[in-house]
C-alpha cells in the first residue's frame, strides 16, 4: 500500500476550530454563491453551498485518541470550512474487547472490534447530543475540495427529489442556515452512505464484479442519476466503478443515488435517531453473535438487506413493517432504508489501515483488501485518492498552525473557489 504522507502532531491537542471562526471571512457563505447545474432539469438553478455541517446536525468523527490521522482530517476541514465534532474516546481496555467478543473468536480481528466500539460511541455522542441527524466520518476519509459547494448541494438536492421534505419544511430556494430536511424527510430514510469503497451490486473478488443471473440495472430501484461535474472522468474512475457505471450506462460526468445493494465500508455514513437507536441496540449490538457480522461495515451492509424491502418513503399501509407491532411507530422497517451515493464523495486516504496495523502488532494476518488492490496502481498514477477529483491526500493543501496567511489563501481559493492549485491542475 502506499504510505500517507506523515504530517507533525505536537500541536494536535490545541488546533480546534478556532482557526477557521478567527480566520474565515465574515461573510464567507455569501462568497460562496455559484451557477450550478442540479439534477437534470431543463433549466438550471441558483444553489448555495451546504452549511458548515454539510446539512446534517453534525459531522461527527470516529477517532481513536491519539491518531495521527486527526491533524489531517482537520486540516481539510479548515480549507473546506467544515465543523467536525470528535467525541473523545475512552482508553478501551481488553476487558472491553473481551466482552465484545462475547466468545467469538473466529473470524475476529483485535482492531475491528475497536473500530465497532468507536462507531458504537460516535452514535450514542450523537443521540446525547439531541440532534435529528448526523454524518459519521471516519478520521482517514479524503474528499475533494468542492465537497461543500459543488458536490454535497447536488447530491442532497438528488435526495430531496426522491425523500421530499415534509410540507412544512422550510423552502430550499431561500437561505436556510439550518437546512431544515435538507437531505429530504427523516422520517422517509434511515442511513445514507455518502462514503464507501463501492456499492457494486453485489459481491466483489480479487477478480473483480461478481456477475449476476441478470445484468446489472438501475431500473428496478429508486434512483436519480444526476449532473456532477467535479467526478473525475470514466478511465479516472476505480476499475470497479468504471465496469459498474458501464454495465448501469451512467454517462460521463455522472453519480447515481439509489437504493442501497450492496454497500461496502464505513468510512462515511449519515443516519436518523431511529437508525442509532436501531445500531446501538439489535442491528450491530455491542456483543458478536455466533453467526453474526465480524466487522461493523458488514453488520451495516445486513441491516441494510434486511431493510431493503421496506419502500422509502413509506406509505401508512406498509408492506414490509417492522416485525413487532410494538415497535412499528417508532421504527419503519425489520432493518435499515439505505440509500447509496455512487460514486462515493468519501473515501479512505491510502495507506494501511488502523484495523491492519493493530492486527499486525499482535500476529495476526490480513490481506489488502480487493477494491484497494485493484485501485492501487491508478491512484499511484493519479496521485489522488480512489474516486476524488481534486483531495488533500498528497498534501498539497497543509498549512503551519501558525501561517495565517496560507491558511486564508487556501481557504479563498481552494475552499471556496474550488481551484486545484496542484502542478497542471489549476481548474
Amino acid at each position: 500500500m502506499l504510505a500517507p504522507r506523515k504530517r507533525p502532531l505536537p500541536l494536535l491537542a490545541a488546533f480546534t476550530f478556532l482557526v477557521v471562526i478567527l480566520f474565515y471571512p465574515r461573510h464567507a457563505d455569501r462568497i460562496y454563491l455559484q451557477w450550478l447545474s442540479t439534477v437534470d432539469s431543463p433549466t438550471p438553478q441558483w444553489t448555495q453551498p451546504a452549511n458548515k455541517t454539510l446539512g446534517f446536525g453534525a459531522v461527527i468523527v470516529v477517532s481513536a485518541p491519539e491518531s495521527p490521522r486527526l491533524y489531517s482530517l482537520r486540516q481539510q476541514a479548515a480549507v473546506t470550512d467544515i465543523v467536525l465534532t470528535v467525541p473523545q474516546q475512552p482508553e478501551w481496555t481488553e476487558g472491553d474487547v473481551r466482552r465484545f467478543r462475547n466468545g467469538q473468536e473466529k473470524g475476529v480481528q483485535k482492531g475491528s472490534i475497536l473500530a465497532w466500539m468507536g462507531h458504537h460511541h460516535a452514535l450514542q455522542a450523537f443521540l446525547d447530543s439531541g440532534l435529528e441527524t448526523a454524518l459519521i466520518l471516519e478520521d482517514d476519509v479524503d474528499w475533494d475540495i468542492r465537497l461543500r459547494s459543488i458536490q454535497i448541494p447536488l447530491a442532497a438536492n438528488a435526495a430531496r427529489s426522491l425523500l421530499p421534505p415534509s410540507k412544512r419544511s422550510a423552502r430550499f430556494a431561500k437561505s436556510d442556515e439550518k437546512h431544515v430536511q435538507y437531505w429530504g424527510n427523516p422520517k422517509s430514510w434511515d442511513l445514507l452512505y455518502l462514503g464507501h469503497c463501492g456499492d457494486y451490486f453485489n459481491e466483489v473478488t480479487y477478480e473483480g464484479l461478481v456477475p449476476q443471473d441478470r445484468p446489472f440495472n438501475l431500473t428496478d430501484l429508486p434512483h436519480v442519476v444526476y449532473t456532477d461535474p467535479t467526478l473525475p472522468i470514466r478511465d479516472e474512475l476505480h476499475p470497479f466503478t468504471q465496469e459498474l457505471f458501464e454495465a448501469l450506462k451512467i454517462p460521463e460526468h455522472h453519480r447515481a443515488i439509489h437504493r442501497s445493494k450492496f454497500p461496502l465500508c464505513s468510512f462515511g455514513y449519515a443516519v436518523t435517531r431511529p437508525a442509532a437507536e436501531r445500531l446501538l441496540s439489535d442491528l450491530a449490538p455491542p456483543k458478536l453473535k455466533p453467526k453474526g457480522a465480524r466487522a461493523f461495515d458488514v453488520a451495516l451492509l445486513h441491516a441494510c438487506s434486511k431493510g431493503s424491502k421496506t419502500p422509502s418513503p413509506t406509505p401508512y399501509r406498509n408492506p414490509k413493517p417492522h416485525p413487532d407491532p410494538k415497535l412499528r411507530h417508532k421504527y419503519a422497517s425489520p432493518g435499515l432504508r439505505c440509500w447509496t451515493v455512487n460514486s462515493e464523495l468519501f473515501h479512505h486516504m491510502p495507506g494501511a489501515s488502523q484495523i491492519a496495523e493493530i492486527g499486525q502488532a499482535i500476529g495476526e494476518k490480513a490481506g489488502i483488501p480487493p477494491v484497494d488492490l485493484a485501485g492501487q496502481t491508478q491512484v499511484s498514477e493519479r496521485n489522488e485518492t480512489t474516486n476524488i477529483g481534486c483531495g488533500f491526500w498528497d498534501g498539497s493543501f497543509a498549512f503551519e498552525l501558525d501561517d495565517v496567511e496560507r491558511l486564508e489563501m487556501l481557504q479563498e481559493q481552494v475552499g471556496r473557489q474550488g481551484r486545484c492549485l496542484k502542478p497542471g491542475r489549476d481548474l
